[in-house]
């Protein structure tokens, strides 16, 4: 027995070859391997410690995360692999003459190993694509359109799960060579675009509330920026439309897309407007539009002229649009249907959970509202007294809009409900692309001179009528009025 491990211990500590001054024997080279074995794991865990629970403490999203465990990782490795070679007294002399093979190695036959390395560095430190981020390729024909999520950055290679759900493994180089379009980077939101095809001969205003009506109603369509719909171009058999609306997250885009397109073909069905159908099956792309019903008679408080009852002029369960709300406006109904398209283009619609406030007393009056579904609540927070309920149909706001009026009484809503809102940016913008527009407003504040009469006073009292604006010529006080508040030329 003694023999053999004399035996043994002779073979394990022969060498094998020699590498300058250091002879390489089994024990030497189990050594090497054991140790290199032990760091692996030692470099495991620490970049799970660091990714799951180091930086995850420190605050850092999943991407940064990745980035840096995996930095650290590589970081440790080498300082690990230094100590080793010195703890086994390797000579780093020795190596000289692999180096040197290496480096010819490196220079013919692992150039492509060494662009993917160091294009490994360049994602990992400056973090322009992360694990998580959602990309897109588009320069090379093999991957045209491609979209999937980064699942991990190596040192040579990231990996993306595309949306079929497959794993596309792309050297580094590649991500840094080539242009990538990264829905993730920066940009907290992402617009999508849906072609809309209409024919010629639909009402367009009618279309434009309907396919915009649908836009607000989607969950996952983002209130602000607001959803738009333009008008791209006349063709022969039809009219086509843009609809652009924007999402949190570009990855609910199918989901989004499949909401719309189903939602607006029921509804402009339901208002019979025939979406053109092109030989090619073109999509034609839905929402969530909504019919109005006026099921109310709200009576509007005399002193705030806050709402107006529109029942004697639609009959009941009748729908109705933005447009014909806007035209009973008394301040609006000359409006020609281009100039009410604009004022729909204009708006937005806000939604409202029960018990939110729109208002509060003493706010500026910076907006005009339309309920169309839901109710709200007028009422006076100082003295609390109930002024008003105001239903689905009516609109309030359009004089303190016009003229600037602060907010004389608070309003919340009463139970959910969507207003169609005109603020004034949105206001200024068309007054200032129409100036037509703003000389017919203020010939219909005109026609209502006692009224505008009260409402200067009212300025006056409040000291918000300047010496330069004040008139006793309640027109030209008007006039002024609107050139100043939407600094019209």
């Amino acid at each position: 027995m003694q023999n053999f491990l004399e035996t043994a211990n002779v073979l394990l500590n022969y060498s094998l070859f020699k590498l300058g001054k250091q002879n390489f024997s089994l024990v030497y080279i189990l050594q090497i391997i054991i140790s290199f074995i032990f760091l692996i794991i030692i470099i495991s865990i620490i970049k799970k410690f660091c990714k799951k629970w180091l930086l995850a403490k420190l605050g850092f999203d999943v991407g940064n995360r990745e980035a840096f465990s995996t930095l650290i990782a590589y970081s440790t490795g080498v300082i690990g692999a230094i100590i080793i070679l010195q703890a086994i007294n390797l000579d780093f002399a020795s190596l000289a003459v692999v180096a040197g093979g290496l480096g010819i190695g490196i220079g013919f036959g692992l150039q492509s190993i060494t662009r993917d390395f160091i294009s490994g560095l360049i994602v990992l430190l400056g973090r322009s694509i992360k694990v998580n981020d959602f990309i897109q390729f588009g320069a090379r024909q093999e991957f045209k359109d491609l979209q999937g999520t980064v699942t991990k950055i190596t040192l040579l290679s990231t990996v993306v799960e595309t949306k079929d759900g497959g794993s596309l493994i792309l050297p580094n180089s590649y991500l840094v060579i080539s242009p990538i379009l990264n829905w993730s980077y920066g940009a907290k939101k992402n617009r999508i675009i849906i072609s809309l095809k209409v024919n010629k001969n639909a009402d367009l205003i009618l279309f434009s509330e309907t396919v915009l009506n649908a836009a607000y109603r989607e969950s996952t369509v983002l209130q602000e920026p607001h959803p738009q719909l333009v008008f791209k171009a006349f063709e022969s058999n039809y009219c086509l439309f843009e609809l652009q609306v924007w999402i949190q997250n570009i990855r609910d885009e199918d989901y989004t897309k499949n909401a719309l397109n189903h939602g607006i073909e029921y509804y402009l069905r339901q208002e019979g407007i025939e979406i053109y159908y092109s030989q090619d099956l073109s999509i034609k792309e839905p929402s969530f539009a909504f019919p109005i019903f006026i099921d109310s008679q709200p009576k509007s408080p005399s002193s705030l002229v806050l709402s107006h009852n529109l029942s004697d002029y639609y009959s009941n369960n009748k729908p109705v649009s933005v447009r014909h709300l806007l035209k009973k406006v008394k301040y609006f109904e000359t409006l020609t249907d281009l100039e009410l398209r604009q004022l729909i283009e204009a708006g937005y619609r806000k939604k409202l959970d029960q018990g939110h406030i729109l208002f509060n007393e003493g706010d500026p009056g910076n907006a005009f509202y339309i309920i169309l579904s839901g109710a709200v609540e007028v009422f006076v927070p100082k003295i609390n007294k109930h002024l008003a309920t105001l239903q689905t149909g009516c609109f309030f706001g359009e004089l303190s809009l016009i003229l600037g009026i602060p907010r004389t009484a608070s309003v919340k809503a009463i139970e959910p409900s969507i207003l169609f809102v005109i603020n004034q940016k949105a206001f200024q913008k068309i007054l200032q692309e129409n100036t037509d527009l703003a000389e017919v407003i203020i010939n219909e504040l005109g026609k209502h001179k006692e009224e505008l009469t009260q409402r200067q006073q009212q300025l006056r009292k409040m000291g918000l009528i300047g010496v330069d604006e004040d008139d006793n010529n309640i027109i030209s006080w008007a006039r002024k009025r609107l050139t100043r508040l939407f600094v019209l030329s």
